[in-house]
């Protein structure tokens, strides 16, 4: 009978180390490979001392910066942290990231085409970026909040503002975007802020007139 119970128990010991164990997932593959490679485009540093060049557990580990939910990350808050490089080539994978915010620092380069594809808040601001937006912004349907000013960002603005319905924010200041505003910039009727000073547009401003924005 004695061995009955502790076998009993054994098992109810087995069953609650499962259960703990799935409630305490290890952070999803393709986030964690994704952090490895922005990590690696960072140029390892010192700023982000719990990251990992490879494997690692950002969510039970709480690196700096990330915040989970469950085993998938939802934000990347790293502004002003000093940091070098580029963003990696695998931010796409990042599909539960809400948040993105590496702005004010050093990173210069062009904007990677690869973006967290369901971001709300997109702070790209003061990080040196030059080239031209990604058109990959375009099919950001959830954005709501989107800064890139303080880079070096020139050209034409070929991204489509079709989708980005739930847009409220927008700053594109203090680059050196130049042409034409996009005829889909009227579709943003929801916008309530936009900054398009310091840059080199020309054209007239026909494109804003079904927005009901306070534009500088």
């Amino acid at each position: 009978m004695r061995k009955v119970k502790e076998m009993k128990v054994l098992a109810m010991v087995a069953l609650l180390i499962c259960i703990l164990s799935s409630t305490n997932a290890d952070t999803d593959p393709n986030d964690d490979s994704s952090l490895n490679a922005l990590y690696t485009g960072l140029n390892l540093p010192q700023q982000l001392n719990q990251w990992k060049q490879s494997g690692g557990d950002p969510c039970s580990e709480q690196w700096t910066g990330i915040t989970c939910s469950g085993s998938r990350v939802t934000e990347i808050k790293l502004s002003n942290e000093g940091l070098p490089g580029n963003m990696g080539y695998a931010l796409d994978k990042l599909t539960s990231v809400t948040t993105f915010d590496i702005s004010n620092n050093n990173l210069g380069n062009p904007i990677p085409f690869q973006l967290p594809p369901n971001v709300s808040t997109l702070n790209l601001a003061g990080c040196n970026f030059n080239g031209a937006l990604p058109y990959s912004i375009s099919q950001m349907s959830s954005l709501k909040f989107l800064n890139v000013s303080h880079n070096l960002i020139q050209g034409q603005v070929t991204v489509q503002f079709n989708s980005l319905t739930a847009l409220s924010t927008l700053d594109f200041s203090y680059n050196t975007m130049s042409d034409n505003l996009p005829q889909s910039f009227q579709l943003l009727t929801g916008i309530k802020d936009m900054y398009l000073q310091n840059n080199q547009f020309t054209g007239t401003l026909d494109v804003l007139a079904s927005c009901e924005s306070s534009t500088r």
